[in-house]
Parts: structure tokens; C-alpha cells; sequence
């Protein structure tokens, strides 16, 4: 074919398309214009079949999937890989760990599917009513016509972010969410029922567990119309039952959530389920509760350790042989080696559950060698050696095991509180019970001959060079591995060396981790674990002493004797190289010199000893009684007293502490053989004549009101100016209650009321007369700045109100190196009313707990404030402690807030809490300027709300203002 002819077939076949284009183009313009119309009859904005149908369709397949997607592959990998902390009490699930920073934090965010949610309810909600047919309408079609959303899909959506905001640790959020649900999805019932279920559980989950229990009774039986809902139900009531610690109520609950759970999920609900089991007192039942959960695939190795380490603390049998064999045996695993604490730890419960102390002591004393990670479990470990020293009166053993432990629990550990208290007395009881241990070792040796004497002593150097090297060679052995390539810098837990390390870079000592750390365990090596306090070197932990309160000149001259008597020999002359040598050797445990000057000698040094030993008998047994109320340890202590001195000048006040102990214990038969035993030996001394009134133990029991009627009497006359009436009741104080706890608080204001009638002397007398009889009070600091203030020339301002200072003088500034404002400049305060405003709720930090003035507040708005949504903030500076309610517009808005609050039947402000009205603009100066409070009241009213310590004593002549605010910086 040629080449026209093939240019002729070509123009013919076009022309042929071109006609059929033409022929069907109508058809195609007919199908775009349909399905154009289709779409914007399918409009949100329009309410039809047809479009309810569409938007559905679309949000179901197109943005919902993608969120539920991405929600459930989230879930999975935050429920498998989380970490649960097997010390404490389980979460029910790991996003309740975003309710408590100081938890192991779960992965994952929820963010995307949040997301799909909150773009499916913007674009696919249809809130346009539908057309009304004609005719009356039915009760169906009436129901139908006050819906608020017609997209059938939308509700899960609403659903799918509520639920995801709770996995991302927004509870407030997803309470708000399930509770919209709630009320506007009311015509689906077991949607309304589920969102009721999770806001529950939002609440719990943010420790709203009264909320929380008082909502999930409002849920019926009848409503739990599926599987699902049961199984929810069952989840959120275990959850309430276990947070109120109601275990015989929560184990039904969660045996049922087990039954439901699958994968990590259930292998945690079966450790909690053992766990709640093991805290009713139902051991075999916990023993196989734990065996379930590490016997499950699900559970990883470290799960399965901590189920067979609490199957241990559980184990009822008679034998416990086959139980340590088999914990013994998981020690030679190499990869136990970082476990090998918890294993010996489980050992020694073993041996406690049958009494063997001896093999407990034993084994926990190992697993504290072994620790490596220096972490919680070796902390309960040591705690509960500690408890097993307690016991057997062996108090110089279980301080440290008490003090370098406790620190490491977190606040919510259960007996946190007792274990915290029980530390610290601890701290005080030690000191006595190393006293009475040392003296009798010395009083044993100095029965000895010189060799045998020798003989022990070399024993005891022999014991310390062995430990010495030790520690040595571990030091050396964790200096290596910390100084190997590719070693992580810290990792070395407990085995970090001993030697110290040297700020390296520019930054400030405590906030490099790395010195700190290094800094805590040389700290920590040369002085021991010790309480956080002031004067710790210092056996009289007294914060003043009475040289500080004499005048400059007695000063010198006391100064100038001391540097008199000071020699290199006990004649002032030089020592000589042997007697150097022998007084080092003296200081030095590595020779015998050492322990030899320690032995007594003389009649009179044994003497010593046994009055040493006297007096720490009778104060562990005064401490065990009044800070701890262990009646029997205390009776223990005062038997040997008694046993070992029958003549001993503790005598009467032993007698009188076993009478008042047994009277409150309600065994008056022991009761009245100790009073007895008064009035036969001590019959004129205050407490024999004070027992020989019949109604002296009524008496007793109305002492702590009566006493504190009277000191808020006293303290009523004190800011009265009436000073008469303050040093009347002072003195009546004397008569009836002398020994009284808060006999102290009287004498201050006694000495305070001396200030206003200008008597120095009488104030000055007061005061030291104070800190003799009360070296440890809470107002032995404020005593004795004053006391140092007048030895300095410091006069007491006369002619003024008595000291009213409180918390109110306390500059609002928490930045140290901030200046404060010039005491002479006059802050210019703008009292608009129509300004924004803030609600200030001001209270003492140690009379008040903020977390509960907190949850009040926050609960009381809840309830009170439908539509409005109120900001709450704490603030603390020091003693003075501010809970900040924000979000009014002017004083209108705070005034109707209070009268809410005044008004409210369930919820009252504490006595102790000031409400404060301030505009966000004044307060705003208050901070930015290190102001008081004192100063804006005293702007906003004539009144003076305080005065600090300078209203008590005057400036120094001629130091301005300036220079004394220098000195007290």
C-alpha cells in the first residue's frame, strides 16, 4: 500500500471516532451531571437517606479505619512491651502510668488516631434535622427529630478518641469526652453505657476513685447488654476496688477480667490477681495466680523471675527444701546474674515464713552483697533485713538498712508512711543503741587479761584489713569496667568506684548527673548513709549555741581563753617523734593502741560506762514508747534497765511510763502495780503526789483539749494585745500542765509579749530559759535568730502591735539569686476591678496538705461549675503555700465564686486557708518583683495583715536597711 492510501485509512478511522465521540457525548455530560448532583445531594449539610447513608460509608471506610487502625496497633505494642515495676501494685493496664511520672512510662501516642477522630466529626457530622413528613408525628418520629447527630457512624468516632485520649494519658480529656457521649448520643444505650464505663475508668485512672465508684453504680445489670460490656464493667471495678485497696472485693472482678484478657494483658491481670490474693491472706491461691502469669508464652523472662520470686513470698507448703533447691539452682544461670538480689531475697522469705531468722538474716544479707543495680529490690531487701534487726532489738543494725533504703521507695510504696516514720525515729534510736553495744563489748574486755584482750583486738584489725582490701579490689575491678571503650558512662550502679570524680566540664556541680553520683558514693563511703539535716557531724543536733548568744566583748575574751589553752602538749610544749607516733597510733584502728585507750581502766571509768549504758535503756525505751507506740520493745529495754540496775536515777520515770503505758493499753491490773510502786518509792515527788488524786487519769484524758483550749485562748489574748492575759495563762499553764508537749508554744508567746511592754531582759530571760529546757522544737530556730540578734546589739521595736508575721511576710520569689524589691520603693498597685482576677487560696505549707486542698477544690468546681471551666494552679514559697484559681473576668466573677463556695454543703475551706482576691496584673508584680503578700494587703486595706522578724528587733544603729538585708542574705 502506498503511501497516500495509508494517510486516506488513517483520516477515515479518525472522522469514524470522531462521529462516535460526538454520538455518546451527551450520554457522558448526562453521568458527570448525575453524579455531581449525587454528591451534593450526599452533602453533611443536607439530611437524607441517601446522604446519611454516604457520610457513614465514607467515614467508616475512609477516615475511621485508618484511626482504629493505628489505635489497635498501638495498643498492642504499649500493652506487649511495657515494663511493669513488679515492687508495687500493678496498673491494670500501662496507660495508667501516664497518671504517675514517677512509674515506668509506657510507648506509643495516640496522636494519629485522634486525629482521624477529630477530622471525621469535622467534615462527616450531619446536624442538620431532616425534613418533617406531614401528618402527626409519632413518638418515634419525635425522638428522632431531637437527635443531635444523624451520621449512624459518628458515634464511634466520638468513641475512638475518647478511648485514645485515655491511652495517651489525657484522662481529664477523655472523661470530658465519654461524658459528651453520654449525654448526646442518648439514643444508643449501650454506647451511652460504654462511654459510662470508660469515664469511670478515667477517673480512677486520675485517683477521682469516689467519682469513679459512685458512676459505676449508676450502671445497671440490665445494661450490660453484651459480652463486651460485662468484661469492661469487670476491668473498671477491679480497678476501683484495687486503688481503695479493697482486695477480697476486687478479686471476684478481676478473676473474671483474666478469663476475658489475652496475650500481655492477661499474663498482668494474673500478676495483679496474685497479687491482691497475697494481700487478702490467700497464699495458695496467689501461688497459682503467679504461676499462671509466668507460666504464660506471653510473658517475657523478666515476668517470669518475678512470678517465681513472689511464688516464694506466697508458699504455704510444709516443706520449703524442693522450693530453695529450685531457687538455689536459678543462681548458677549466668543469666540471673543481674537478678541474683531478688533470688537470695526470696531465699530468705522462705527461711522467715518458718522462723529461721538465722538463714533469713543470712540470705538477705547476701542478696544485698550480690545487688548489682542498687535499685528498689535491693531496697526492700535491706528494708526487710532491717525489720528482722527491729524485731530482735538490734536497732544499731537496722538504721542503716532503714536510712540508705527508705529514700529510694516511692511515696505511693505500701506502708510508706510507717516504714518513712519507723527510719527516722530509727536515726535517734541508733545512737543509744550503739552506745549500750560499745559500752558492754568495753566493760566485757576490760574483764579480760592484756593478752586476751590483744587476742580480740587483733581479730577485730584482722576483720578491717580484709574488708579494707576488699573494697579495694572492687573499687579497682568497677574503676576498669567503667574506663572500658564503649562502656555507657554511669552504668556502673553499685559498682561504681569509690574514687572521686572531677568536674570535667563547665557545669555547675549538682547539675552534672555524673559528679553527683560520684560525689553521693565517696560521701557515702567516708561517712556512711546519713538522714538529710543540718549539723549532721554533730552528735546534739541543736541548731544554736549558748557562747552565740553572749555579747561581742564576752565573746573575745572567750576566744582569746580557748587559743590560750591551746598547746601541742599536754604542757603546751613540743611533742616528741615518739609521742607523735604513739598518738597516731592511737587515732589509727589499724593498731592496737587504738582500741586499748578505748577499754576502761579505773572504777570510775566503768563507772562512766554503766551510766552510759543506763541512759541509753531507758531512752530507747522512752523513744520506742512515745514516737513509735511499741509498747512491747519498749518494756523489753525498761526490763533490762531494771534487771541490770535495780537502783538506777531512771527509776520513777520508768514506773510512771510503764503506768501510763499500760493505762492506755486498758490493763489497769498491771497499771495499778506500777502506781503502787510510785507511791511506795517516790510518794513525794510531783508524779506520786499528782497520782494520789483519784481523777488524775480523767484528768489525762482531758488534757490534749484542754490544753489546746487554752493555748487558743492565750494565743486569742496574744493578738488581742491583751499581754496580761497571755502571761496569766502561761503561768496557770505551769501549774496544771507542766509537762505538757506544747508547753513550749506557751513560753514563746510569754516571751513575745514581753516585746511590746519593752522589757529586753524579761524577753532575753524567756527565751534562753526556752532553749534550755526545749533544745528541739519547732520554734527553737526563730528563739535563738533573736537571741544572736540582741548579742549583736539589736534592739526590740517598742511602742507597736504584738508580732502577728505568720506566712504573709514571705517575699514570692523562688529565684535566690533574684534581688527583692527596695523595702523603701512603694509598689503601685492597680485595683480595677474590672481587670482579670485570680482567686489566691493562701495556707501554710506545714499545717495544710496541698494535694488535698487541690483535689477539694478541683472536685467542688466540678460539680458546681457546669459551663464554666476554671484553671488550677500551686504555687509554694517556703512555709507559704498558694493553690491559684484562674479564669475571671473581673472582682463580679470572684465575688459570685465565693459566695458558690460558702454556700456549698459538701465542701469547706480549711481554717487554715485565706482566700486572697487579686488581679492577675497585681499579682503578676508580686512575682516579678519578689514582693510580699503583707505589702499588697497592706496597699488594699489600712490594716497590717504581718511584720517579719524585724518587727520584733530593730535594725542595728546605724546599719541602714540596705546593709542588714546584706546580712541576712
Amino acid at each position: 500500500m502506498g503511501r497516500n492510501a495509508i494517510c486516506r485509512e488513517v483520516c477515515a478511522l479518525f472522522m469514524c471516532r470522531m462521529i462516535e465521540i460526538r454520538r455518546y457525548i451527551h450520554v457522558l455530560v448526562a453521568v458527570a451531571v448525575v453524579a455531581v448532583m449525587a454528591m451534593t445531594s450526599c452533602s453533611p449539610k443536607k439530611n437524607t437517606a441517601a446522604s446519611r447513608k454516604y457520610q457513614a460509608f465514607v467515614t467508616r471506610y475512609n477516615v475511621y479505619f485508618n484511626g482504629d487502625e493505628h489505635y489497635k496497633e498501638t495498643l498492642k505494642e504499649m500493652e506487649g512491651k511495657y515494663e511493669d515495676d513488679y515492687t508495687a501494685l500493678l496498673f491494670t493496664h500501662p496507660a495508667q502510668a501516664k497518671g504517675n511520672q514517677k512509674a515506668p512510662q509506657p510507648s506509643g501516642s495516640f496522636d494519629r488516631s485522634i486525629e482521624k477522630a477529630q477530622k471525621a466529626i469535622q467534615l462527616h457530622s450531619i446536624k442538620k434535622r431532616p425534613k418533617r413528613k406531614g401528618g402527626r408525628s409519632s413518638a418515634e418520629q419525635k425522638a428522632w427529630m431531637k437527635r443531635e447527630e444523624y451520621n449512624p457512624f459518628l458515634h464511634n468516632a466520638w468513641m475512638m478518641m475518647g478511648r485514645s485520649q485515655y491511652m495517651n494519658g489525657d484522662f481529664a480529656g477523655a472523661a470530658a469526652t465519654f461524658y459528651y457521649i453520654s449525654r448526646h448520643f442518648w439514643w444508643l444505650p449501650a454506647t451511652v453505657t460504654e462511654a459510662q464505663l470508660w469515664q469511670a475508668r478515667s477517673y480512677v485512672a486520675f485517683d477521682w476513685v469516689n467519682e469513679a465508684e459512685s458512676l459505676l453504680g449508676r450502671v445497671k445489670e440490665e445494661q450490660l447488654t453484651t459480652k463486651k460490656l460485662k468484661e469492661l464493667r469487670d476491668l473498671v471495678a477491679a480497678d476501683v476496688y484495687v486503688r481503695r485497696r479493697d482486695y477480697a472485693a476486687a478479686i471476684p472482678y478481676l478473676q473474671r477480667a483474666v478469663g476475658s484478657a489475652s496475650g500481655a494483658q492477661k499474663v498482668r491481670l494474673n500478676f495483679l490477681l496474685g497479687q491482691c490474693l497475697a494481700s487478702d491472706g490467700r497464699g495458695a491461691e496467689a501461688y497459682k495466680a503467679f504461676a499462671d502469669a509466668g507460666s504464660s508464652g506471653a510473658a517475657s523472662y523478666r515476668t517470669k523471675l518475678n512470678a517465681r520470686i513472689k511464688q516464694s513470698e506466697v508458699f504455704v507448703g510444709e516443706d520449703i527444701g524442693k522450693e530453695v533447691a529450685s531457687l538455689r539452682r536459678m543462681t548458677r544461670y549466668g543469666r540471673n546474674s543481674e537478678y541474683l538480689d531478688q533470688i537470695y531475697y526470696a531465699i530468705g522469705n522462705l527461711y522467715l515464713s518458718r522462723g529461721d531468722t538465722a538463714r533469713a538474716v543470712e540470705n538477705y544479707i547476701t542478696a544485698s552483697e550480690k545487688s548489682t543495680r542498687n535499685g528498689i529490690e535491693k531496697a526492700i531487701n535491706d528494708i526487710t533485713l532491717g525489720q528482722v534487726y527491729f524485731a530482735q532489738g538490734k536497732y544499731d543494725l537496722a538504721q542503716p538498712r532503714f536510712s540508705e533504703s527508705v529514700s529510694k521507695l516511692p511515696e505511693d510504696y505500701p506502708d510508706y508512711a510507717v516504714l518513712k516514720r519507723r527510719s527516722d525515729v530509727l536515726d535517734e534510736l541508733s545512737v543509744y543503741a550503739q552506745n549500750v553495744v560499745l559500752q558492754d563489748s568495753l566493760l566485757r574486755l576490760s574483764e579480760m587479761t592484756e593478752e586476751e584482750q590483744l587476742a580480740v583486738i587483733n581479730r577485730i584489725i584482722d576483720e578491717l584489713k580484709k574488708k579494707e582490701k576488699e573494697e579495694a579490689e572492687a573499687a579497682a575491678r568497677a574503676e576498669f569496667e567503667a574506663n572500658q571503650p564503649g562502656e555507657t558512662a554511669g552504668g556502673g550502679g553499685a559498682n561504681a568506684p569509690t574514687s572521686f570524680v572531677i568536674n570535667t566540664d563547665d557545669s555547675w556541680y549538682f547539675y552534672n548527673s555524673a559528679t553527683l553520683a560520684s560525689g553521693r558514693t565517696e560521701f557515702q563511703r567516708r561517712w556512711g548513709s546519713r538522714k538529710l539535716e543540718d549539723d549532721w557531724r554533730r552528735r546534739n543536733k541543736s541548731s544554736f549555741s549558748f557562747s552565740d548568744f553572749e555579747s561581742g566583748e564576752d565573746g573575745e575574751e572567750s576566744d582569746m581563753a580557748a587559743s590560750d589553752g591551746d598547746g601541742s602538749g599536754e604542757d603546751g610544749s613540743e611533742m616528741t617523734d615518739e609521742e607523735k607516733e604513739a598518738a597516731e597510733r592511737a587515732a589509727d584502728p589499724h593498731y592496737p593502741e587504738y582500741y586499748l585507750a578505748q577499754i576502761p581502766k579505773t572504777e570510775q571509768d566503768k563507772l562512766t560506762a554503766n551510766d552510759v549504758i543506763q541512759e541509753g535503756l531507758y531512752s530507747m525505751g522512752s523513744i520506742l514508747k512515745d514516737k513509735l507506740e511499741d509498747f512491747g520493745a519498749a518494756r523489753s529495754e525498761w526490763d533490762r534497765l531494771l534487771g541490770r540496775y535495780p537502783d538506777n536515777i531512771y527509776r520513777l520515770d520508768v514506773y510512771y511510763n510503764l503506768y501510763i503505758m499500760y493505762m492506755r493499753q486498758g490493763k489497769t491490773a498491771e497499771a495499778e502495780h506500777w502506781r503502787s510502786m510510785i507511791l511506795s518509792d517516790f510518794a513525794d515527788s510531783k508524779y506520786g503526789v499528782a497520782l494520789q488524786d483519784p481523777d488524775y487519769i480523767e484528768n489525762l484524758k482531758r488534757m490534749p483539749a484542754e490544753q489546746q483550749r487554752m493555748y487558743d485562748a492565750a494565743y486569742g489574748a496574744y493578738m488581742e494585745n491583751d499581754n496580761d492575759a497571755v502571761h496569766g495563762a502561761y503561768q496557770e499553764m505551769m501549774r496544771r500542765y507542766p509537762l505538757s508537749d506544747i508547753m513550749p508554744k506557751f513560753m514563746f508567746l510569754h516571751a513575745l509579749a514581753y516585746v511590746t511592754e519593752s522589757k529586753p531582759e524579761e524577753f532575753n530571760h524567756t527565751l534562753r530559759e526556752l532553749l534550755e529546757r526545749y533544745p528541739d522544737t519547732d520554734v527553737t530556730p526563730l528563739a535563738s535568730a533573736w537571741l544572736k540578734g540582741m548579742a549583736q546589739g539589736r534592739k526590740l521595736q517598742e511602742g507597736m502591735a504584738n508580732h502577728r508575721g505568720m506566712i504573709w511576710d514571705i517575699r514570692l520569689s523562688n529565684d535566690s539569686t533574684a534581688g527583692a524589691a527596695d523595702s523603701l520603693s512603694v509598689a503601685e498597685f492597680d485595683f480595677d476591678p474590672e481587670q482579670p482576677q485570680l482567686l489566691v487560696l493562701v495556707y501554710p505549707t506545714d499545717t495544710v496538705s496541698a494535694n488535698e486542698l487541690l483535689f477539694q477544690v478541683a472536685r467542688h468546681n466540678f460539680h458546681s461549675f457546669v459551663v464554666k471551666d476554671f484553671d488550677l494552679e500551686q504555687m509554694n514559697f517556703g512555709r507559704l503555700g498558694m493553690l491559684l484559681v484562674k479564669g475571671f473576668e473581673n472582682e463580679r466573677e470572684v465575688a459570685h465564686y465565693r459566695s458558690v463556695m460558702g454556700a456549698s454543703t459538701v465542701f469547706t475551706l480549711p481554717r487554715e486557708v485565706t482566700p486572697v482576691t487579686i488581679s492577675v496584673k497585681n499579682f503578676n508584680m508580686l512575682i516579678s518583683q519578689g514582693r510580699t503578700l503583707e505589702e499588697y494587703l497592706r496597699a488594699a486595706s489600712d490594716e497590717s495583715v504581718g511584720r517579719t522578724e524585724d518587727s520584733v528587733l530593730a535594725p542595728q544603729a546605724g546599719v541602714t536597711e540596705s546593709e542588714d538585708a546584706a546580712d541576712g542574705e
